[in-house]
């Protein structure tokens, strides 16, 4: 996978996340594959992006705890994607303190 294609799922994932709907079980499925390959190749992220994603991911866990309530397919494939991101996020925040 290259730089380009690495920045068309970015843009994809920013999408998803925009246009969530707890009904849309297809977009939240893209949503979560799109992290996933993200996860696998950051290496192509130039560190804008990287900043980028971060800020998404933050968006992605926002909006699964807004809706995580709620029972439907949508909801349990953000719920992936939030447990595949959580332990990143969580990670940092520990880092950021301990170089404080």
């Amino acid at each position: 996978m290259g730089k380009e294609k690495s920045k068309q799922l970015l843009r994809g994932y920013r999408a998803g996340l925009e246009s969530f709907d707890i009904e849309e079980e297809e977009e939240a499925n893209l949503i979560l594959l799109y992290r996933q390959e993200l996860e696998e190749n950051k290496n192509f992220l130039s560190t804008k992006d990287r900043e980028k994603l971060n800020e998404y991911d933050l968006k992605a866990l926002e909006l699964y705890e807004k809706y995580k309530n709620y029972n439907t397919e949508a909801v349990e494939w953000l719920k992936e994607t939030a447990k595949l991101i959580e332990p990143i996020h969580g990670r940092e925040r520990r880092l950021t303190k301990c170089t404080q």
